[in-house]
């Protein structure tokens, strides 16, 4: 799972992170659950780090995070694609606890099983419709990809990529299908892969993040934007277009959870 440190407000910081690796695919093969076995919801102290992080043993914990946040992690969709959104969803923040039922569960299940709580303690109801959007097209740049292309026999990882430190992105064993989807959430706009490149690599992203603060790197730093570091460096191109995206439409949602 991808890994994240940047700052969002003065003295806070957002942290997603995760460990999970090989024991996934083994609980994929079991009945998938959808559902916490134990869950606690509580409000939050406004002064604590926004967090969402989740270990091995299954446990998902969160720290004043606001529901917006939640419901865009649970649908793992960028922000701009949650539509129908009351006023005060960004206020309304609360810390979380989840233990699932299986000790190793799958991003995928993880992701149904916030889904469920957020249905259930705050009566969430969503349905998915398509919404013309700005969107990013990833395409092959000119002379093709410059990553890491590994044996075909090669299977993706359940762990692939990791950013530790601000502008630094790795994967291993991806597909630009699981690039495209990362970079999402990078840009905060939809990436769709248009590239046609099917193979399995590895790859390393270095760029200066559009707005960085001075305590997140010096401003004499001379590393390319990402949309040329993605040429310069991988081989693609970001092609920026309208088209339809599935957007996530609040049909309700209540600002209080039901008692834990």
């Amino acid at each position: 799972m991808l890994r994240i440190a940047r700052t969002i407000a003065a003295g806070s910081f957002m942290v997603i992170s995760g460990a999970f690796g090989p024991a996934q695919a083994a609980a994929s093969t079991t009945v998938a659950p959808t559902a916490f076995e134990v869950a606690t919801v509580k409000s939050s102290d406004p002064t604590s780090i926004v967090a969402i992080r989740y270990s091995p043993g299954g446990r998902f914990i969160t720290s004043n995070t606001s529901l917006r946040l939640l419901i865009t992690w649970a649908y793992d969709i960028t922000a701009e694609r949650l539509v129908a959104t009351p006023g005060w969803l960004d206020s309304a923040r609360f810390d979380v606890t989840g233990k699932s039922p299986i000790e190793h569960p799958t991003h995928d299940q993880l992701h149904l099983m916030v889904q469920t709580l957020l249905a259930d303690r705050f009566n969430l109801r969503v349905h998915r419709e398509q919404r013309q959007l700005s969107l990013y097209r990833l395409e092959m740049d000119d002379g093709g990809p410059r990553v890491h292309v590994l044996d075909p026999e090669t299977v993706v990882s359940q762990d692939p990529f990791n950013m530790m430190v601000l502008g630094r992105l790795s994967g291993t064993h991806v597909t630009a299908a699981m690039l495209a989807k990362v970079l999402s959430n990078q840009l905060g706009r939809y990436v769709e892969d248009k590239t046609g490149f099917n193979s399995v690599f590895d790859f390393t992203l270095v760029w200066r993040p559009e707005g960085a603060s001075p305590e997140d790197m010096p401003a004499d730093d001379d590393r390319p934007s990402i949309f040329t570091a993605i040429r310069e460096q991988l081989g693609f191109r970001l092609v920026p277009v309208k088209g339809p995206v599935e957007v996530i439409s609040i049909d309700h949602v209540e600002r209080y959870p039901t008692a834990n």
